[in-house]
């Protein structure tokens, strides 16, 4: 399970240090992509083949199509250099916002790692803080649209 988040500089190259404590936990066979919100996602293996089998069907329809194509022709292998950093592509950067030598959230989202240009998850974050009360209600408590 990974939680937290942790700020990173993204080098000249379009490197950056995963924090130590999520690299204990991304096997060999964890993959970098395209994630939900505008972020990119490190999948660890169980979460890429749970993808991978959702979207292997030969007669897939234009939806997920649409979904395959996205994910797996933006996708790199998560290795980990000797200083602990993997490098994103320039297509990964771009459709992140994530510039060479900027800063990045590298954050926990239990069952996968995401990577968010610094500003974006500020803004994204602040909006999901103040509105934690309403969330937990809908999803956790499942009282969406109740009136109590």
């Amino acid at each position: 399970m990974f939680w937290g988040t942790h700020r990173v500089r993204v080098d000249e190259k379009g490197r950056l240090a995963i924090p130590a404590a999520f690299r204990r936990q991304l096997p060999d066979g964890s993959f970098i992509s395209i994630g939900q919100d505008g972020v990119l996602t490190i999948y660890p293996p169980d979460q890429w083949e749970s993808l991978a089998s959702r979207l292997q069907d030969p007669l897939l329809g234009p939806e997920q199509r649409a979904l395959s194509r996205a994910l797996f022709s933006k996708a790199v292998a998560c290795e980990f250099d000797a200083q602990g950093r993997v490098g994103l592509s320039a297509e990964q950067r771009r459709l992140a916002g994530i510039e060479p030598r900027s800063t990045v959230a590298v954050i926990g989202n239990g069952a996968r790692v995401e990577i968010w240009a610094e500003e974006r998850w500020d803004a994204y974050s602040d909006d999901a803080v103040v509105r934690f009360d309403e969330l937990a209600d809908r999803v956790i408590q499942g009282r969406a649209g109740s009136s109590d």
